[in-house]
C-alpha cells in the first residue's frame, strides 16, 4: 500500500483516499497511527488529512484524538447543507446592502441635494431684475431685515418706495435695522429721511465707515454690489444660510460699532462731543457683555487702552461702577 501511494507521486487525493480506506477497514484511529499503518509520516499524510476534512469525510471519534470515517453520501448531504447556509447568508447580506443603497439614494442623498440646492449665487446685470428681486426679497422676510449703506442716498422717489417697504415689513412684525455712514447726516434732505425712517419704528445707526452696500433677509439671503465702488453696476444675490452667515457676522460687527441716530441732536449721541467714537464703541461692546480682552481684540488696541477708555467713560458719566455707567449711558442715549 505504502509503495503504491508513494509511487503515485504523493498526490493529496491518492493519499487522502488511502487514509480514508484505512479508516474504513480498521475503524477509528489516531491520525499518526493510521498514517504509519500505510507507511506514511505525519508530514506526508498532512495533505491527505486536509482533503478529507474539506470534503467532510472524517469526524472526531469517540476516544480523544481519534478520527472516524464518514459515509460519502452523508458528507455530500452535509456539504450541500453548508452550501445552502452560505448562500442564505450571502442572500441576507445582499439584501442588507440593497436596503442600505436604497436608504442612501432615497433618503440621505436627496437631503444633501436639498441643502446644496439652497446654496445659490446669482449675478444681476439688469435694473428690472434687481427691482424684481427687491420685491421678492421683502416677501421672503419673516423675522428681520438688515441693511447698511455707505452713501450717498438715492433720489427721493427711491427713498419713498424704500420707506413704504420698511413700513410694510414692520407691520408684519419684522425687525428693521439700517446702518448709514455719518456723512449721511450732513444734509437736510438726508437727515429728514433718517428722521422719517426712525419715526416708523426702524432702528437706525450711524458709523464712521460702512464697508459696502448690503441687504440681508433673516439669515438666508443677501444682496450686495459686485463692485462696491460702482453703485450702478451688477449686483450679487447670495442664498443659503451657509453662505450668508459670514455677511450676518459682518453686519452684526458693524452694528456694534455704530451709534444710534437721534433726531433731536441731528444724529449725535453726545452733543458736547466730549466722547470720541472709540469711547462710544467701547460702551456698546461693554453693554453687549464683552470682556476687556474681547473689546481689545475688536478695537485692535491693548488691554491697558481698554482700561483707560473705561475709566474715562466712567469719569465722563460720573459713574461709580461699570454697571452704573451702563445704566447712565443707556438713559442718555449713548448706546
Amino acid at each position: 500500500m505504502a509503495n503504491s501511494v508513494r509511487g503515485s507521486g504523493d498526490d493529496a487525493s491518492d493519499i487522502g483516499l488511502a487514509l480514508y480506506q484505512a479508516l474504513r477497514t480498521n475503524g477509528p484511529s489516531v491520525p499518526a497511527k493510521a498514517a504509519a499503518g500505510i507507511g506514511l509520516t505525519d508530514v506526508e499524510a498532512a495533505a491527505g488529512w486536509s482533503e478529507l476534512r474539506e470534503l467532510g469525510l472524517i469526524r472526531a471519534g469517540q476516544s480523544p484524538d481519534e478520527v472516524d470515517s464518514v459515509e460519502p453520501d452523508a458528507a455530500l448531504i452535509d456539504l450541500l447543507t453548508r452550501q445552502r447556509k452560505a448562500l442564505r447568508s450571502q442572500r441576507d447580506e445582499l439584501s442588507a446592502i440593497v436596503q442600505a443603497a436604497e436608504s442612501l439614494m432615497e433618503r440621505y442623498r436627496p437631503a444633501v441635494l436639498r441643502e446644496t440646492a439652497e446654496i445659490e449665487v446669482e449675478l444681476i446685470t439688469r435694473d428690472h431684475r434687481r427691482a424684481q428681486f427687491l420685491r421678492d426679497f421683502d416677501a421672503t422676510i419673516s423675522e428681520s431685515a438688515g441693511s447698511m449703506h455707505p452713501g450717498p442716498l438715492p433720489p427721493s422717489e427711491v427713498l419713498s418706495g424704500s420707506l413704504a417697504g420698511d413700513i410694510a415689513l414692520m407691520e408684519r412684525g419684522v425687525r428693521v435695522r439700517a446702518i448709514y455712514g455719518q456723512s449721511i447726516d450732513s444734509a437736510p434732505r438726508q437727515r429728514k429721511y433718517l428722521s422719517d425712517l426712525t419715526a416708523t419704528g426702524a432702528e437706525v445707526r450711524l458709523t464712521s465707515q460702512v464697508p459696502f452696500d448690503l441687504l440681508i433677509a433673516d439669515s438666508h439671503t443677501a444682496l450686495l454690489l459686485a463692485n462696491p465702488d460702482d453703485s450702478t453696476g451688477p449686483a450679487v444675490i447670495v442664498r443659503g444660510p451657509a453662505l450668508v452667515r459670514s455677511y450676518v457676522a459682518l453686519y452684526e460687527d458693524c452694528w456694534l460699532r455704530s451709534v444710534p441716530f437721534h433726531t433731536k441732536t441731528g444724529g449725535s449721541a453726545d452733543p458736547e462731543g466730549e466722547l470720541t467714537e472709540q469711547h462710544r464703541t467701547t460702551m456698546r461692546l461693554l453693554a453687549n457683555g464683552l470682556t476687556d480682552e474681547r473689546i481689545a481684540r475688536k478695537l485692535g488696541v491693548s488691554l491697558r487702552t481698554v482700561s483707560r477708555l473705561v475709566s474715562e467713560i466712567m469719569r465722563y458719566l460720573q459713574a461709580d461702577s461699570r454697571f452704573q455707567a451702563g445704566v447712565l449711558a443707556a438713559s442718555q442715549g449713548l448706546i
